[in-house]
Parts: C-alpha cells; sequence; structure tokens
C-alpha cells in the first residue's frame, strides 16, 4: 500500500501564495525560470539572491529563450523564498521544489479480461499498421522493467535516463512505468504475454519517480529537459506520456499559468510541435477546468482536495499538443470515478498490462508478469500509443496534427478510436499545422510579472484478449502536487 497526500497552492489576488506544508517539497530548493540577459544570468542572480544553483535545464533553456534553473538556499521556507522572487522583474515563473507522486485507483483483482484493445478498435488498425522501430515513445515514470519478455524488443535503455539517482539504471522498482509501457508497446505475435498498441515501437525510460512512485518537480523538469535536447538532436519522439492528478486552488488563467516553472517547461516543449502529450483527467468525479464544489478527504482522513481547488494537469491551458484522457468500463459508460470534461475517454478498469518481473506471484506460465490496474492514469497511455502507430504511417505529421487526427477519428460517444483515427489521417492531407485554440496564450514568452496581479491477428497466449492487452498506470507530475492515497 502506497500512501500519499495532497499538497495545495493558492493563488491570491495580489499575491502568488505557496503551501507552508514542509514535508511536500525539498527544503532550500526552488525552480526558477528568468529571463535570459546574457551568458552570466544565472550565477549573477544566484549570487543577488544568496543562491546556489544546483542546475541549469539547458534544453529547454535553449527552447524558450529563457533560463530553468534549480536554486538551493539557506532556507526552510522556498515558499516564501518563491514569492519574493516573483516580485523581481527578471523573474519569469518560481516555485518550490514540490514532490510529485504517481496515481492509480485501487484494484483487488490480479487479472481481468483484456477488453481494452477490442473496445478501441485496434486489432482492426493493425490491418494497417503494427508500429515502427522508427518511433520513440518518452515515457517520464518510474523506469521501465526491459527484462519483462513482453518489453525487452521495444524499450532502448540507450537514450534512457535516470534523474532519481543517475548513478543508476533507468529500472523500474516500483511498476508503474512498467505498467504504462506495456500498453503502449507490448510486443506481439511472440507467442507469449499481451500486445500493446504498437507492435513495434522505441519506448524511452525517463526515470523521475523512486521506489515508491515519488518524484519532484525538478526531477520531472530534468525528464523534460532531456526528452527537449533528444527532440532537438533529431530524434523521432511523438509521443511524452506523464500522467498525475494534483489539486490546486489555482485558476487557469494566464497570468496564474505562466508564473508555473512546469507549465512553461510542458509549453516550451509543446512549441516544438513533434510529440503528443498525454495526462490523466483525474479520478474522483471533478470537471476538468472547473472548481471542485466540496471538499473530500481519502478513507485515512487526509485531504485530497478543497472546494474550488481545480484538477490539474488536466486544467492546463495553452499547451497545443496536450490531450487530457477519461476513463471508460468495458460496458462503454464512463468509470464511475472518472473526472469528466477531457478531450478524450480511452479504457480505465481493469487494464491488464506488464509488470515487475520481480514480482513472482504476477508471474504467467510463460514467463510474463502481468498485473491489472484501474484509473484515468491508464486511460492516457492507450492515447500516447496511438500517436506513436499514427506517426508510424504518417511520418510527416506535427505533433498538433496527430492530436487532431486523434481527436477527429473518436465516436460520437466520446471514446478513442484508433481504427478511425488511422482513416482521418489518411484522408486528411490538409490538417492545420498549428492550432488556434489558444492565441492568448501566445504572448507567454514575454509576460512579465513584475505586480503578479491576476485579472491482423496476433498469437499471444493471455486468454480474453482477442490478440491484445494493455494495462496502463501513467503518471503525470505537475507542479505544486497532489499525494493521493493509494491502496
Amino acid at each position: 500500500m502506497t500512501l500519499c497526500r495532497k499538497i495545495t497552492l493558492c493563488a491570491l489576488i495580489t499575491l502568488l501564495a505557496f503551501p507552508a506544508y514542509a514535508d511536500n517539497f525539498v527544503p532550500g530548493e526552488v525552480v526558477v525560470v528568468l529571463k535570459d540577459s546574457g551568458t552570466d544570468t544565472t550565477a549573477s542572480f544566484a549570487a543577488a539572491s544568496g543562491m546556489t544553483v544546483k542546475e541549469v535545464y539547458s534544453s529547454l533553456s535553449e527552447a524558450g529563450g529563457n533560463v530553468y534553473a534549480l536554486f538551493q538556499a539557506q532556507t526552510d521556507s522556498p515558499d516564501k523564498l518563491a514569492r519574493e522572487l516573483l516580485q523581481n522583474p527578471q523573474v519569469l515563473a518560481a516555485s518550490p521544489n514540490y514532490k510529485v507522486y504517481a496515481s492509480v485507483i485501487p484494484n483487488d483483482t490480479s487479472f481481468s479480461s483484456c477488453w481494452g484493445m477490442d473496445y478501441i478498435n485496434a486489432p482492426a488498425a493493425w490491418d494497417m499498421a503494427t508500429g515502427s522501430d522508427t518511433v520513440y515513445v518518452a515515457i517520464l515514470d518510474s523506469g521501465i522493467d526491459n527484462t519483462n519478455p513482453d518489453l525487452t524488443d521495444n524499450v532502448t535503455t540507450r537514450y534512457g535516463s535516470n534523474f532519481i539517482n543517475p548513478n543508476n539504471s533507468t529500472m523500474d522498482d516500483y511498476g508503474h512505468g512498467t505498467h504504462v509501457a506495456g500498453i503502449i508497446g507490448a510486443s506481439a505475435n511472440n507467442s507469449i504475454g499481451i500486445a500493446g498498441i504498437n507492435w513495434h515501437v522505441q519506448m524511452i525510460p525517463v526515470k523521475v519517480l523512486d521506489n515508491r512512485g515519488e518524484g519532484t518537480v525538478a526531477t520531472v523538469i530534468s525528464g523534460m529537459n532531456y526528452v527537449t535536447n533528444l527532440m532537438n538532436q533529431g530524434l523521432n519522439v511523438r509521443a511524452v506520456n506523464l500522467s498525475l492528478e494534483t489539486y490546486l486552488t489555482l485558476e487557469p488563467t494566464h497570468n496564474n499559468l505562466v508564473t508555473f516553472p512546469l507549465w512553461r517547461a510542458f509549453k516550451d516543449l509543446d512549441a516544438l510541435n513533434q510529440a503528443v502529450i498525454t495526462v490523466a483527467a483525474g479520478n474522483y468525479s471533478v470537471a476538468v477546468g472547473q472548481p471542485t464544489t466540496n471538499t473530500r478527504y481519502s478513507l485515512r482522513g487526509e485531504l485530497i482536495y478543497n472546494a474550488g481547488d481545480y484538477v490539474y494537469p488536466a486544467s492546463f491551458q495553452g499547451i497545443d499538443n496536450l490531450i487530457s484522457v477519461g476513463a471508460v468500463n468495458s460496458d462503454g459508460d464512463l468509470a464511475s470515478f472518472s473526472n469528466t470534461g477531457a478531450d478524450l475517454l480511452a479504457p480505465g478498469v481493469n487494464i491488464l498490462s506488464t509488470w515487475l518481473q520481480s514480482s513472482t506471484r504476477n508471474v504467467r506460465d510463460d514467463g510474463v508478469s502481468l498485473t491489472s490496474q484501474q484509473g484515468t492514469s491508464m486511460a492516457a497511455p492507450f492515447v500516447a500509443g496511438t500517436a506513436a502507430l499514427l506517426s508510424s504511417v504518417m511520418p510527416g505529421r506535427t505533433g498538433y496534427q496527430l492530436k487532431r487526427a486523434i481527436l477527429g477519428g473518436m465516436g460520437a460517444d466520446g471514446v478513442l478510436d484508433v481504427e478511425e483515427a488511422l482513416y482521418y489521417q489518411s484522408d486528411n492531407t490538409n490538417l492545420p499545422e498549428a492550432s488556434s485554440e489558444w492565441t492568448s496564450y501566445r504572448d507567454y514568452q514575454s509576460y512579465t510579472p513584475s505586480n503578479q496581479t491576476t485579472t491482423t491477428t496476433n498469437n499471444d497466449s493471455s486468454s480474453g484478449c482477442n490478440g491484445a492487452s494493455a494495462g496502463i498506470f501513467a503518471l503525470l507530475a505537475v507542479i505544486p502536487l497532489l499525494r493521493k492515497y493509494i491502496y
């Protein structure tokens, strides 16, 4: 059983207020985005502010034309320091280095039928495409257990990186990332286990969560900086999978969002227009983009959200290539736990996927470790996998074009349809190059927060899969973070 607790962030009318729970952030550390005013910007700013530089995220800095950095200060109140820094006209965004957490809805079932792939018409899509080894998917999570026989061929540790412990490998020691990987790209036609949406793909393990499913804003930004660098070097990354929910008293307005370093990291990666970014809608039956109307506690009596909180990152705006994903069950009904108002729905109840090989109780007769989970977090990688599959047959599409094909192909019920997305992709050669949805966010680069005023059939052996199975966990890391209770 994993125990997680929520952290809230309050936006006041004239000042951004951060929570004062010391166990929810790394003491003395702040994440800052500075206006780039020269080569000595970071060091001189740190010295003038009584801080030292711990890390500079050079790829995000280059992509956004600003400076992303992690600073260390001699203070036990990084929340207060962040508020003070935001009054400096050189500072575009700042926050404490909040902890981030993986999230999943509890499930007592060891195994279940692999209904999800049939439901989204993946088998029909496989008559047209089964993926490509030239397409990469970045999974920012707890790593991937590439010793699982159903994942070995489709995981590339060459491009993986560990931001929890840089001296260690990207091996998953929690299970979360391995579950995500199975739905995106478990090998097919290998007579064992299950099949992912992509039978052929290259999944990149970017380890930003530890063996308890925990990380920080800095580890997530490090991961996004790393993926941005891979893209800038020419790697064909077409989907980035992060999914986890948090609830904040932060209305998703322009002025609020641009002062959050993680929103800016999302935006600068997104601006490359190469990859679809998938996020979970959330698991507490509230509406994306709307304030909650009540206060909710976990079974253990810990606060999940207050009335007036918003779910993030599903409520992020201005991220052109982002898709929020809610969950449906095998009857086609919205899952009882799923938040509403997502861009798209995908299977999220009793989803079977790959698991840690060291978990011997889950190893099947064919030697593949599998387990079932449920939650909107499990729905998101169905969409990430679809983006990769589409790009395997239409390699010239931009990230935004892939997003529009996925949304354009969904059924009238709002559920992902992989086959229709492929047809939509194939039949619409004039898909838009860039988004016009968030034109009010185009000026985020020049925003000055000086006042802070907010105005084919396969032969895989798992029964019930009909040639396919998937599971998804998904982690979505956001700046001020929710610790959820998972049983």
